[in-house]
């Protein structure tokens, strides 16, 4: 089963009918899908099944991010949005289906392995390659193909016969050999905020590597990766962490709701070449509502006393 579009959970539910009656987004991804010659199942109002004669296999279409897309712009845009997004992502489908890489023969595809950040409850319509880095992320594996991403199933990777460790540590290094990602600094109420970001369809993998970067202090950084493209840090040197982990939490929080191709909401805490959770944000009853982590509440009780 291929996949494109990216989402983060699915809830089941089927049926074609009238779908724009009430989802004017889903209403027109159906005409534009139809106007490329496919046939069409809805899965759920974020999902569906593209079928077209000739392919083999079905296809999943994902609409999550696309609707984060548009809720940015104003309603007479949305027929262009829409019609841009799901033409790119047949049209590269279509390609990737007719020059295919032979997924079996791993030195072919050692050079092209990558690995980004997810949130742990990412769904792919299939079991993927991947590994927690800290509570609520999780590093996927993928193919980094010339004209699209391909997410690497549990089936395929078996054909491999190369430990998942090892597959891991060769999509660090190759991401890594990429080269590095720009950081912009700015300064929020005498906050040093971090951005790291870049051309490549990678930057959150950078996260786990934030040291490699001049943004951190000396217990470390705040890091937040509310959505892929971006990477924000903050150092922690001790004499302001609240303030800058008041700003962590509205920056994650922004970028996480806002969108598009969500990851986390949270905090994390970059410390001794690994991420930790610093604190754990959700909305309850129309406010924010942020679990601290033991470890971290340590060095907030120590700041404020110094």
């Amino acid at each position: 089963m291929k996949w494109f579009g990216g989402r983060d959970s699915a809830d089941g539910g089927t049926g074609d009918g009238d779908v724009g009656a009430q989802d004017p987004v889903l209403g027109l991804v159906c005409a534009v899908v139809e106007h490329h010659g496919y046939e069409f199942t809805v899965v759920d109002g974020d999902e569906l099944e593209l079928r077209r004669p000739g392919f083999t296999e079905p296809v999943r279409m994902y609409l999550t991010n696309l609707r984060q897309w548009v809720a940015q712009e104003p309603e007479d845009q949305w027929p262009a949005i829409v019609s841009d997004f799901v033409g790119t992502l047949i049209t590269t489908t279509e390609v990737d289906i007719d020059d295919s890489l032979d997924l079996n023969d791993f030195a072919l595809v050692r050079p092209l392995l990558r690995m980004r950040l997810y949130a742990d409850d990412f769904q792919a319509g299939m079991e993927v390659v991947q590994r927690s880095v800290a509570p609520g992320l999780v590093e996927v594996l993928v193919i980094d193909k010339p004209t699209s991403l391909l997410i690497v199933s549990t089936d395929t990777a078996a054909e491999w016969e190369t430990g998942r460790d090892e597959l891991f540590r060769v999509a660090r290094d190759n991401v890594r050999a990429d080269g590095p990602l720009e950081v912009e600094d700015d300064d929020f109420d005498g906050v040093r905020l971090c951005s790291l970001g870049g051309e490549t369809a990678y930057v959150t993998a950078h996260a786990l590597w934030a040291g490699d970067y001049p943004v951190t202090g000396t217990h470390g950084a705040l890091i937040a990766v509310p959505a892929q493209g971006v990477v924000h840090a903050a150092p922690v040197h001790g004499d302001d962490v609240p303030g800058a982990m008041n700003l962590m939490i509205r920056l994650a929080w922004a970028g996480h709701r806002e969108g598009p191709r969500s990851i986390s909401p949270n905090v994390y805490w970059w410390r001794d070449g690994e991420l930790r959770l610093a604190g754990a944000v959700e909305e309850r009853d129309d406010a924010l509502a942020v679990s601290i982590s033991g470890e971290f509440q340590s060095l907030l009780e120590r700041s404020v006393r110094d």
